[in-house]
């Protein structure tokens, strides 16, 4: 009987320490939702390396270039989904928070894109145009280049991707594996300065040592080929990595090389 009455009395405790809880709860958000917006502090990832994005450019997204401002608006009143949708406007911008904190602000955290390659129209002569062109990122988007910021990716450049929205068809995702390859590899990632990708998905690569091309084929078999050739670096061309011009991996098992 007693140990029944010491288990109500527990259970009674802990009611009542839930209901306080809970009206406390209630009664900080009633206050956070009187209280007014007194700044707006905008968190953005800059330890990635990645610059395309400011505070001036994000609080113009939020206040529609400042026709509905959100210093002083009172915290219940200000649309968060909205702004976050704004923000995620800009292709960008990889992902938004926003948020109110204890002390009366509106924080924005920004998740920016983090493209892996760079892609540049070329003219008939092979020269760069660099009024156009685009950022790709890990899913096979397609991203706008940016007037602040300019990112040190890979190189790419052909015919293949003319005419695209994005790399989301087979044959797409098979160059994009290979992107996603050299851009996971230290080693190819210093490599490779430059992947060029015809029409038909014949890659060529163009190295920084030894200032080669690399006939590749199309994008299968990657890390197979790419193994077979770093082989070949380190037993033939350690000595002397300018000895060829031109190293062919299109044929089966075999390096031709000019």
């Amino acid at each position: 009987m007693l140990r029944k009455f010491e288990y109500s009395r527990k259970l009674v405790l802990r009611s009542i320490w839930l209901l306080v809880f809970l009206v406390c709860l209630g009664m900080a958000e009633s206050r956070l939702n009187r209280q007014q917006c007194n700044n707006l502090l905008v968190k953005v990832d800059y330890e990635a390396g990645m610059r395309f994005i400011n505070q001036s450019d994000i609080e113009k997204l939020m206040t529609d270039n400042g026709t509905e401002p959100v210093h002083g608006n009172r915290q219940k009143n200000i649309p968060l989904s909205t702004l976050e949708q704004r923000v995620r406007a800009n292709k960008l911008v990889k992902d938004c928070q926003v948020y109110h904190d204890l002390d009366g602000n509106l924080v924005v955290e920004i998740e920016q894109e983090k493209p892996l390659a760079r892609w540049i129209n070329t003219s008939r002569a092979g020269e760069w145009r660099k009024s156009d062109g685009f950022y790709i990122n890990d899913e096979g988007a397609f991203l706008p280049l940016s007037n602040r910021f300019s990112a040190r990716v890979l190189m790419v450049a052909g015919s293949f991707f003319q005419d695209r929205k994005n790399l989301d068809d087979a044959k797409g995702r098979a160059v994009l594996k290979m992107i996603n390859y050299l851009n996971e590899e230290p080693f190819w990632r210093a490599q490779v300065v430059q992947m060029n990708v015809a029409k038909d998905g014949n890659i060529d690569l163009y190295t920084a040592l030894g200032d080669q091309r690399i006939e590749f084929g199309k994008a299968e078999n990657i890390e197979p080929k790419l193994t077979k050739l770093r082989i070949f670096y380190e037993k033939v061309l350690a000595t002397d990595w300018s000895r060829y011009s031109m190293i062919s991996l299109k044929f089966h098992n075999q390096i031709v090389c000019e």
